[in-house]
This record gives structure tokens, C-alpha cells and sequence, in this order.
């Protein structure tokens, strides 16, 4: 389940406009569900909504427009014919003509190499974690400088723990003045000269947000390095007043990690000096890598799909260089821009996808240029990320949890 890879109390960065799940013709946007279950404090803007509130607005989601879900992991995807063969868990293989991977961020975690020879009790990522209460009164180190790191920092803070950050580069933060709150009116003027897109207000973020199309014509290189590196990390102005002040935080290069008596003891040289950090447990919030390599279960196929800094390059329809292989979500940012990144980047994927699809259900409807030359049957793999779905009218015939 999805939420078992985020913390207790965690809300979204994104605003909730820009956090809709993509409905046939929008008709049931995030505000729709509030409406529905009761809840009176929607706002478009300024509302920070909890990830257990997205959870059920995703099971809602998926029980109108998806239905039942089978829960197996799939452990490899090999090639037979023009199609795939998925081996389950379960023992249980399925034939399919086009498979869409949709597997979320939990297989692309990363975690520096000077971590990696901590034992998994003393080291874990951020994304591994739900309840944090087994944290009270232990020391734990958090890595990062993004909004994933200072979050939970503050959050094992509020749960107990001694917490202190370290970061490669100053914590930065976005101010927090310019960041609007709930039902906050606007005049005329400041919504012209700073208007809120799906990645954030101003100008500037209106190519990244609304052109995804558009993106895929840069430069490959150009659109790697926007699409994973346009927004460096930086914490919310909302959650600054939860870190600074409360928080130790220590900005340098980790020099060396030992172990000692159950303590993990961490060098660290700053700008001026040399400090040492003592934990009983440290969390990479270091974020992810869009790699194709670390998808286990594509493993048999991995070599047939090309990529670029390992992060799969797609065409129009999110279509890979191997016929019927599709990627959506975080790997789509190398080639339609940093939105794929968010929940607002699903609508657009949605509709080239299940457009795609809708074709090869119905060839009497008008071919994309790159739509195949025969109908097949088609596989989701999930892991229950609840920011992907179709809007088009032909449903997969098969949906797959990662489990």
C-alpha cells in the first residue's frame, strides 16, 4: 500500500488543484471527494493535504473507475512473441500485448555509498517508514535538504526522537510569504503577475507545468537534467517554523560512517571544522534514480530498452524502444519534463496512454502515429500508487499489484 511507505502525519507539497486524480472529464476532482465525505475545509490553494486523505481518495478513486485490483508481485516480465509473459508470485502467469509500468518511487530509492555497509537497523530510506512512533527517544540522523528530509525531521521530532539533520548545502526554504493560505482572495493584479500552475506559482513555472508535449522536443540532455534536477531541494515555508530552532542541523561532507556498541558515528567536515555525529539510526531522505536497472522484475528485458542515464526514453504514447513496454510517473520525467514527477503530470499521461490503448481496442477510432498495427490485451503493474488512472474507455484487461 502506498501509504505504507510515507509517515503518519505527512501532507503534500502539492497544492490540492493541482492533486486530481485524472477522471474522465474531471468528473471527480479532489474537491468532489471533500464535498462527498464531509470534509468543509477545501481549498484550492494553501490546503496541505494529509497522505492518509489522498489514500482514501485513491481507494474511492479505483473503487468508480478501476475495480478490483490483484494483489501478487510481479517477479519478471520477459519477451514472448509481440507480447510479454508476467510471472507472478502466486505461481500464476499472464500473456499480454502491452504492459504499463507504474511502480512508483519505492524500487528507485537511493542511498549513498558511504551508507551502504550499515546494517538495515541502523539504516534505512525515507520512504520505508509509516510509523514513526518506534523512534521515541532514539537518536536518528536525517540526510537531505529536500521537502521529504525536513519533513520527517520534524515529524520523528514531534514523535519523540532526537533528531538532527545533515546536509550537503545550506537547507533552503521557499518563502513562505509567497506561499498562499487556505481561501486566501487575490486581486486581479497578483494573480496576473504571479498565477499558481500545477508546479508552484509564477511565470516561470508554466512551461514545466502545462507543456509537457512540448518538453519532449528539448534536447535529450537538456531534458534529463530539467526534468530530475529543475527544482533543487528546498523545504516548504509552511514546515520551517516545525524544523528551525527545533531541529540541530549540520551542513557538510560526510568523511567517513562506523559502527561502535549498536551507535553508528559519522564524520563530517564542515566548512571551518571537523564534527562527529553519534545515532542510533540514520534515514536517507537522498531522494531517487529514474534507472531502468532497478526495476527487478524487468530484469530479462532491461537490455533491449534504451535509456538515457538509465532512465527509459519514450515516445508520445510513454512507449519505450521495446514495442508494448510503457512507463509512466517518474521515469516519464526524462523525456516529458518534471511535472510526470507530481500528481499533476498524471492527467497528461493518462490521456496519451489510455488514448494509445483506446486504439488498439478500437481501430475504427483515428490511429496515433505511433499506435500499433494489432489489437492486444493489456497489464498495469502497480505498487498502489494511487496517482495513476485511465480515462480512456477501453480498461486494461488486467491490473497488477507490485504488493
Amino acid at each position: 500500500m502506498w501509504t505504507d511507505h510515507v509517515p503518519k502525519g505527512l501532507t503534500l507539497k502539492s497544492d490540492a488543484f493541482a492533486s486530481n486524480f485524472a477522471s474522465p472529464d474531471n468528473e471527480f476532482p479532489l474537491e468532489r471527494f471533500y464535498r462527498e465525505t464531509g470534509r468543509s475545509e477545501y481549498s484550492p490553494i494553501g490546503l496541505r493535504v494529509g497522505a492518509e486523505t489522498l489514500a482514501e481518495y485513491g481507494k474511492e478513486f479505483q473503487r468508480r473507475y478501476v475495480g478490483d485490483v490483484d494483489e501478487a508481485r510481479v517477479l519478471e516480465v520477459t519477451r514472448v512473441g509481440e507480447g510479454f509473459r508476467l510471472v507472478l508470485n502466486t505461481g500464476e502467469q499472464v500473456t499480454t500485448k502491452k504492459v504499463v509500468v507504474a511502480t512508483g518511487l519505492v524500487s528507485l530509492r537511493h542511498v549513498p555509498e558511504s551508507l551502504a555497509q550499515l546494517p538495515p537497523e541502523m539504516l534505512s530510506h525515507s520512504s520505508g517508514h509509516h510509523d514513526l512512533s518506534k523512534f521515541d527517544g532514539r537518536r536518528v540522523v536525517v540526510l537531505g535538504a529536500g521537502q521529504s528530509a525536513c519533513e520527517m525531521a520534524a515529524l520523528l521530532n514531534e514523535a519523540g526522537a532526537a533528531v538532527t539533520m545533515l546536509t550537503r548545502r545550506p537547507l533552503k526554504w521557499y518563502d513562505p510569504q509567497n506561499e498562499d493560505r487556505p481561501n486566501a482572495r487575490r486581486s486581479a493584479y497578483q494573480r496576473i503577475r504571479r498565477p499558481n500552475f500545477g508546479l508552484g506559482p509564477g511565470w516561470r513555472t508554466w512551461f514545466w507545468s502545462e507543456m509537457p508535449y512540448a518538453f519532449s522536443f528539448l534536447p535529450q540532455d537538456m531534458r534529463y537534467k530539467k526534468g530530475y534536477g529543475l527544482f533543487a531541494p528546498a523545504g516548504s515555508g509552511w514546515i520551517k517554523h516545525r524544523v528551525e530552532g527545533l531541529i540541530p542541523i549540520h551542513t557538510g561532507k560526510l568523511r567517513s560512517v562506523t559502527t561502535r556498541g549498536g551507535e553508528v558515528q559519522l564524520s563530517v567536515d564542515t566548512t571551518d571544522t571537523s564534527i562527529n555525529l553519534v545515532a542510533d539510526h540514520v534515514i536517507a531522505a537522498t531522494g531517487y534514480r529514474a534507472e531502468v536497472s532497478r526495476l527487478p522484475f524487468l530484469k530479462q528485458v532491461a537490455g533491449d530498452i534504451e535509456t538515457t542515464n538509465g532512465a527509459p526514453v519514450l515516445n508520445r504514447s510513454f512507449e519505450s524502444s521495446l514495442s508494448g513496454l510503457h512507463f509512466v510517473g517518474f521515469m516519464g520525467a526524462a523525456t516529458f519534463g518534471p511535472s510526470m514527477r507530481f500528481i499533476y503530470g498524471t492527467r497528461f499521461a493518462a490521456h496519451q496512454v489510455s488514448r494509445h490503448l483506446s486504439y488498439l481496442g478500437n481501430p475504427r477510432r483515428p490511429r496515433t502515429r505511433d499506435a500499433a498495427d494489432k489489437i492486444g490485451a493489456s497489464s498495469i503493474v502497480t505498487d498502489h500508487d494511487p496517482a495513476l488512472a485511465f480515462e480512456g474507455t477501453i480498461p486494461p484487461n488486467r491490473v497488477t499489484s507490485l504488493g
